[in-house]
């Protein structure tokens, strides 16, 4: 039990890095918002995180069994949805530094999209049918498992949140740039997924 919740907190973690869709959108939100709003996005990411994880993990099972089958083809999902994330904030970060992805309605729609992204749905997919293989009590521990994806989402989202907000507050002329760099990171993960699944 002690084990799936460590492992559970470094899939928070690693899910939650930069590249990925909420992790992309909680450091494009610290570009351009107030601390408030930023605390208010990582919560939220976090949240949509840790309960896509939770509802995922009731197909461990059937997941698992897909997975051994028809790995390539996830990987390729996976990679596909980040690429054109990556597009995504390299178009707004070449035509706008002042707005920010998120939208009007901030920590709300940042919510969602890591609950409904599909590449945030790929990701625990892939996770849940690695832990399933891993982890044979899995199924009877799904709130550690959760937790450890809140506590790890947390623990990534947190650094990367306060980070992104220095940077903005140092050099706001750079926005852009920062944008640039995280959409080429997108990108890179993104084909280098493709590439695992042929």
């Amino acid at each position: 039990m002690i084990g799936l919740l460590f492992a559970s907190i470094l899939a928070g973690f690693i899910a939650g890095a930069p590249f990925g869709a909420a992790g992309a959108l909680v450091a494009d939100a610290a570009l351009i918002h107030n601390r408030r709003r930023i605390g208010a996005t990582i919560m939220a990411a976090a949240a949509g995180d840790s309960i896509l994880a939770f509802i995922v993990s009731f197909a461990s099972i059937p997941i698992r069994d897909l997975f051994t089958e028809y790995e390539g083809f996830f990987f390729i999902i996976a990679g596909a949805v980040i690429f054109l994330l990556g597009i995504t904030l390299w178009i707004f970060a070449m035509h706008s530094s002042l707005v920010s992805i998120g939208g009007a309605a901030g920590p709300v729609s940042v919510f969602f999209i890591a609950l409904l992204h599909p590449g945030s749905i790929a990701t625990f997919l892939l996770i849940t049918a690695l832990f399933s293989m891993h982890f044979p009590a899995f199924n009877n521990h799904r709130l550690f498992f959760a937790s450890g994806i809140a506590i790890g989402s947390l623990c990534a989202f947190s650094p990367v949140g306060v980070l992104f907000w220095v940077l903005s507050r140092k050099a706001e002329k750079y926005i852009r740039h920062f944008r640039c760099g995280l959409a080429a990171m997108l990108l890179f993960v993104g084909l280098y997924l493709i590439s695992k699944g042929f």
